[in-house]
């Protein structure tokens, strides 16, 4: 809603109107009311970053054009101008049964419960496939971003655990001990290593950003840096979101194969830090050294796109 609220102000006031309360309050409300269900709670998925995205910029493009067509109307809030949000409401409310449809997610759900994902093959394209998706505002399933714990083969290997605690895992490698215990380090893309980068920056406006972000990416949530530095469809930011994803996958799935670690899988609760997932899922300490070892990968790897980053914004300047 905020999002949606900030990139309202944006656009108008680059098409040059200033007085834009209307539309950033119309606008605002409508995204509420796009994911609600009897206005009373958020019950569907509410990461359509590129469904808002659209949705709003069309928004805001309309009331561009419906002042020019009344140029004549000075009151921000007359009687046309709020005929114009009525409607834009209203179209918002026709659209929300179709934005709130969870086909999408129930159909990668479906396919990632296949033995496939549980291969090499498998989880590289996993690594490398889920930080596109979410860089493109597509809302996915939990077992892309959060718990994984769902999946067959994971409750197949606790099954296994709970019957025998020293018996062979049916299958060692899979979406919960490779993909979300190295690959979702402060989210998808592994985004932990932004944060950090951060503070460490000469800006201090992306030093706070840093402060600021840090502790919610500890438990996996990259929602401010989302938009603060921004990543979503920047291309700038794509391909380390990818390269992280894919180290963090390939780094766990080795070290998981040539037995150096235990594969995580005892179930922990959800967002719990997922830099501890691979010591409190196997009980062993030896699985954080994999994890540090990921993460300072990860470091390497978005080092120089944030100094790319941060070298555009002083060029803007």
């Amino acid at each position: 809603m905020i999002f949606a609220a900030a990139l309202t102000n944006k656009y108008l006031i680059y098409r040059g109107i200033k007085n834009n309360i209307l539309p950033i309050l119309t606008n605002f409300l409508a995204t509420y009311l796009l994911f609600t269900v009897n206005t009373q709670d958020f019950s569907h998925n509410v990461s359509q970053y590129l469904v808002v995205t659209v949705l709003t910029l069309l928004s805001s493009e309309s009331y561009y054009q419906y002042q020019r067509l009344f140029r004549k109307t000075l009151q921000p809030y007359s009687a046309r101008f709020l005929v114009w949000s009525a409607f834009i409401l209203g179209l918002y409310f026709l659209v929300q049964p179709y934005v709130q449809q969870t086909t999408l997610q129930l159909l990668i759900s479906s396919i990632l419960s296949s033995n496939f994902f549980t291969t090499f093959v498998g989880l590289l394209l996993v690594g490398a496939c889920a930080p596109v998706l979410y860089w493109l505002g597509i809302a996915l399933p939990n077992e892309l971003t959060s718990n994984q714990t769902t999946i067959n083969a994971v409750v197949k290997n606790l099954d296994v655990i709970l019957k025998n605690t020293h018996a062979t895992l049916p299958y060692p490698e899979n979406l919960y001990s490779v993909y979300g215990t190295f690959s979702l380090l402060g989210g998808i893309g592994n985004t932990l290593a932004i944060s950090f980068l951060l503070l460490f920056m000469s800006s201090k406006r992306k030093q706070n950003l840093g402060l600021l972000s840090v502790f919610p990416s500890l438990f996996n949530n990259n929602q401010l840096l989302y938009f603060g530095l921004p990543l979503f469809l920047r291309p700038l930011m794509l391909v380390p979101m990818i390269l992280s994803s894919v180290a963090g996958t390939l780094v766990g799935y080795v070290a998981i194969a040539i037995h150096l670690i235990k594969p995580a899988s005892l179930v922990i609760p959800n967002n719990a830090p997922n830099l501890l997932t691979a010591f409190l899922g196997s009980g062993k300490l030896s699985s954080l050294i994999v994890v540090a070892i990921v993460f300072g990968l990860t470091v390497l790897i978005y080092k120089p796109f944030i100094e790319l980053d941060n070298a555009e914004v002083q060029n803007e300047k």
